[in-house]
């Protein structure tokens, strides 16, 4: 008897980790366009210039948006397919280039529009998402996670 209860304990414990596994992103992947949250606005208008349209800390670009706070860039996101992730990652590539580049996702979300992968840095301050359309990439956004 006291084999079985130590061989379910086992069993069990070996479920619970593998349920627990998170994708393993390195922080500096978490980028979009060289741009990785965190940045400082500073550093961020040096690179990139001032916005073609400002509504309160939402900046807009020409292929891609920021959200700028306390002199820190939290959020930054594209639709285009001008703008590469970490790894080459793009908007307009299949699905399918999460999985080889990424790994399994942390979070998927099913969505009225599409599907949502999340993936977060090793150290769970930043995360990825990746919006998909009928297997498609249609946007990224890289930003700090609160």
């Amino acid at each position: 008897m006291k084999f079985k209860s130590l061989t379910a304990i086992i069993f069990g414990a070996i479920i619970l980790s593998s349920s627990l596994c998170f994708a393993e992103v390195d922080g500096s992947k978490i980028l979009l366009g060289g741009i990785s949250p965190g940045m400082s606005e500073t550093d961020f208008i040096n690179a990139f210039g001032q916005p073609t349209r400002k509504d309160g800390d939402d900046w807009t670009y020409k292929n891609f948006e920021v959200e700028v706070k306390g002199g820190i860039v939290k959020e930054v996101s594209t639709r285009s397919e001008l703008i590469t992730a970490g790894d080459g990652i793009r908007v307009g590539l299949a699905a399918e280039a999460l999985n080889t580049t990424f790994g399994k996702a942390d979070k998927v979300d099913i969505e009225h529009d599409g599907i949502e992968y999340k993936y977060y840095s090793t150290d769970r301050t930043k995360k990825i998402e990746f919006k998909v359309v009928n297997g498609i990439i249609s946007k990224i956004t890289c930003e700090i996670n609160d």
